[in-house]
């Protein structure tokens, strides 16, 4: 282009006035920085009002004014104003039928039809990256430069292509490039990149920019013509990668700024099917509860995540649907949860409760007898929960066990008048309980007044010499000799005392 506009210079040369003039006006531009500000494009679904009906998504190609002029004469309803460069609309039949009556078909084509709007619907992910924060770069005559030049409030941009002057011939070519990674993703579904920017120069009158998708091998798929003014480049985009990235390039040799590059990705990604029916032990086993549930029937699961009380106790592979946890506490019921996990992300959670055996509780209400048997302690206690024997310690030293009721034990190998303690200690499966003790101690049996653990004649003697007087008895011997508890030591007791024995 700059060598049409040398020539006409060179023309012009041979015109004094002629001279003069473009002298003239070159100079007032020179004296005049360009600022452009910002102009809001319309949108791509500007015609758009029922989204129920059939569309034609359709790329414009106006690659100067006069075919831009003329659009925009015969259809001003598609608001073409941003000059000459490529459009993209969502559009009836009517209006595609209109375009194709008015433009030549070299530029014009049909990206989709009909339109599919279900896709907007789907997730999305969007990233804004400043003009500066390329991806790469690439100039033969170092025709870049990191400046904003002419854009109306802009900062942190790169400009491609340059000249020396106004009437330097040669164009100085740059690209430059910028690098996406969108989430992971199981369907594309559209993708958008915008690109502000302006160009910074007089001429030529119209864009020679490009905006194109990079691929593997360094070079552009499709070619759209960006506008001249400082405005929005709005594209649906092929799903071209390079290097695993989405890569807008952009290639220029006309002072054309970019402000900020905008990449929209509408895709669609399917979190697993949930697992389901999750069981979990309830006091089965002492060391641990045992898990079992069906797995995700999704085939995309990269592994399964087990929960212990909202806790993650264990990442399973996707194949496995059972688990024994020995890091339960005893006893203790927990929430148990599995949840299926793919690149998408994660399905819902199921659970259960569950617990391990435990140790059986300690014996309650432990009672020895303090007196009331001349020659034996007898030692009881209620049941305790979970328990399925009870052992017997007297004194530290086990005489015993118990596993049925009337939850007692006699001991019969005792000294008159002597303490001793008994302690229970349940037990089952998983172990044992701690201690629960009492002490107690026997007594001479009413009557013995000798002493020798037996009711005799010898006994009723000494109690026949005590009414007599002949001998008296102590005062241990007093207390047994009151046989019929009277308080009185008569006949009557040595009666008693015969009877008993006797019987």
């Amino acid at each position: 282009m700059k060598i049409f506009w040398l020539i006409c210079l060179l023309l012009t040369s041979f015109s004094p006035t002629l001279i003069l003039g473009y002298d003239k006006n070159i100079s007032s531009q020179k004296n005049e920085p360009i600022i452009k500000r910002f102009i809001t494009p319309s949108p791509i679904d500007l015609l758009v009002d029922d989204k129920n009906d059939q569309y034609y998504l359709v790329q414009i190609n106006l690659i100067n004014d006069s075919l831009h002029n003329r659009l925009s004469s015969y259809m001003p309803e598609l608001d073409l104003n941003i000059g000459a460069a490529t459009y993209q609309r969502i559009l009836r039949d009517n209006h595609y039928n209109k375009i194709k009556s008015i433009i030549s078909k070299e530029f014009y084509r049909t990206i989709e039809f009909p339109y599919n709007f279900s896709r907007q619907s789907r997730s999305y992910w969007v990233k804004v990256k400043s003009g500066n924060e390329t991806q790469g770069t690439w100039s033969s005559d170092d025709a870049i430069e990191y400046t904003c030049a002419c854009l109306d409030g802009a900062d942190e941009c790169i400009k491609l292509g340059w000249d020396e002057d106004w009437w330097n011939p040669l164009d100085y070519y740059g690209e430059a490039w910028w690098g996406f990674s969108p989430p992971f993703h199981e369907q594309i579904e559209q993708i958008r990149v915008t690109i502000r920017g302006a160009q910074c120069d007089d001429l030529p009158l119209w864009s020679e920019t490009y905006l194109g998708m990079r691929n593997d091998g360094g070079s552009w798929s499709e070619d759209y013509l960006l506008s001249i003014d400082y405005t929005d480049n709005v594209f649906i985009v092929p799903s071209t990668w390079s290097e695993n990235m989405l890569m807008p390039i952009i290639g220029s040799e006309d002072n054309y700024t970019i402000d900020q590059v905008k990449l929209e990705f509408f895709y669609s990604c399917n979190t697993p099917q949930n697992p389901s029916n999750m069981q979990a032990s309830d006091s089965e086993d002492c060391n641990f509860v045992y898990l079992d549930w069906d797995k995700s029937t999704s085939g995309n699961v990269i592994h399964q995540l087990l929960f212990r009380d909202d806790q993650v106790i264990a990442q399973l592979e996707p194949n496995i649907s059972n688990f024994q946890d020995s890091g339960a506490t005893s006893g203790q019921i927990h929430a148990y949860c599995i949840q299926a996990i793919n690149n998408c992300g994660s399905s819902s959670i199921i659970c259960d409760t569950g617990a391990t055996d435990s140790n059986p509780s300690e014996p309650s209400n432990v009672s020895s007898s303090d007196g009331q048997y001349s020659n034996q302690i007898v030692t009881t206690w209620q049941p305790s929960q979970g328990a399925i024997q009870y052992k017997i310690y007297r004194d530290n030293s086990w005489v015993g066990v118990d596993n049925s009721e009337p939850y007692e034990f006699v001991d019969v190998f005792v000294n008159i008048n002597e303490a001793y303690t008994y302690c229970i200690e349940a037990i089952n499966d998983c172990g044992e309980s701690s201690f629960s003790c009492d002490s107690g101690f026997s007594t001479y049996a009413v009557g013995d007044i000798n002493f020798d653990n037996i009711l005799n004649i010898l006994d009723i003697v000494l109690i026949v010499n005590h009414i007599l007087e002949v001998s008296l008895l102590n005062f241990d011997q007093l207390s047994l000799s009151d046989i019929n508890n009277d308080g009185e030591i008569n006949i009557i007791d040595v009666v008693v005392l015969i009877s008993t024995i006797l019987n």
